[in-house]
């Protein structure tokens, strides 16, 4: 079986979420974090930041890696493993790429019915602060079967402002 290795990046600023809706190729009409394939003599965290920038206009100051989410689909000979980073460090302005438009979005909001299905269950533990591990088939576009599990250990970004937020409050 062939393994096709990607990363995707969540960009978070405050309490929203910068995703792209995807104008072509096999996302198209989909709405996802920034990424792509790893090409050639690269690391993933290269990709992140090549396809953020490319997707999006954004130059990320640091990343987290904050999951691994696999994908199968039925039948095919092929296992895509999208590695998950977030950001909340970045900088210059988001413009709208030939393959993307950006559009901010709090958690509440997620576009989940223009996503593939498989994010339902990762994203909104990612925008809690937790690190995912998940596997995912599908049937054509429809999800046959999921398992997932979050580690209780927090992501650095996440808990980070949680604490400060914390803080603040007393």
């Amino acid at each position: 079986m062939r393994i096709l290795r990607s990363s995707v990046v969540l960009v978070k600023k405050d309490d929203q979420f910068l995703l792209g809706f995807n104008k072509k190729g096999f996302n198209k009409e989909k709405w996802s974090g920034f990424g792509g394939v790893l090409q050639p003599k690269e690391d993933l965290k290269m990709c992140a930041l090549r396809n953020t920038k490319d997707q999006c206009g954004l130059t990320l100051e640091k990343l987290e890696k904050v999951g691994k989410v696999e994908v199968k689909f039925a039948g095919v000979q092929e296992l895509v493993q999208i590695h998950v980073f977030i950001s909340d460090a970045f900088s210059g302005d988001v413009v709208e790429s030939k393959d993307m438009r950006s559009q901010w979005f709090t958690v509440e909001n997620f576009p989940f019915d223009n996503m593939w299905q498989d994010a339902k269950f990762w994203l909104p533990a990612i925008a809690e602060g937790k690190k995912v591990k998940g596997f995912f088939v599908y049937q054509n576009e429809d999800l046959i079967y999921h398992d997932l599990n979050t580690n209780t250990f927090s992501n650095k970004i996440l808990r980070a402002r949680n604490m400060s937020r914390a803080t603040f409050r007393r």
